[in-house]
């Protein structure tokens, strides 16, 4: 079902894309691209500015090829979260970087696109240790502490929206 939901906002994207090309303002993570474009993504976020709800999105990138994705992630800046499609790391991923530094008290605020329909578990690193998930639905949320969640539990599987991640 997954794949059809995918498959179905690729088509839809792709078409509204058309007539649009270079007519996009610049993207915030709460316009976050919804449609992954291969298996492995980087995605690259400011901390949230006043006034802001979410982190902005400063570059996305997605490849079907592992070792172009990591080449990527090593030319990245700091790493904060990595999603995994399935429970206890495997499928898909996306691995998300701040581009000011590890996570502190304020930390950062993610949406996560289309991922709010496939997150079952993740990791967080740099000092990322408190996590809170909301889903996608507006019920809130999850918390987790420490670095590695390899499942987010039934109430959150699929179904997480956001992300806010700190360091307490």
């Amino acid at each position: 079902m997954h794949l059809r939901i995918r498959a179905a906002a690729t088509l839809a994207v792709a078409a509204s894309f058309i007539g649009l090309v270079g007519l996009a303002p610049p993207v915030s993570a709460s316009q976050t691209p919804q449609t992954p474009e291969g298996k492995y993504c980087t995605i690259v976020v400011e901390p949230v500015k006043p006034g802001e709800k979410t982190s902005r999105v400063k570059s996305r990138t997605c490849t079907d090829d592992r070792a172009t994705a990591a080449a990527a992630r090593n030319s990245a800046r700091t790493p904060l979260m990595s999603w995994y499609e399935h429970a206890n790391y495997g499928g898909d991923s996306t691995m998300v970087f701040g581009d000011y530094g590890p996570c502190d008290l304020s930390g950062y605020k993610l949406n996560t696109g289309l991922w709010s329909r496939s997150i079952s578990s993740f990791r967080t690193y740099s000092s990322c240790n408190f996590q809170s998930a909301y889903r996608y639905d507006g019920d809130c949320c999850a918390t987790y502490w420490g670095y590695d969640t390899p499942y987010v539990g039934d109430w959150a599987n699929d179904r997480i929206g956001s992300f806010q991640i700190n360091n307490i």
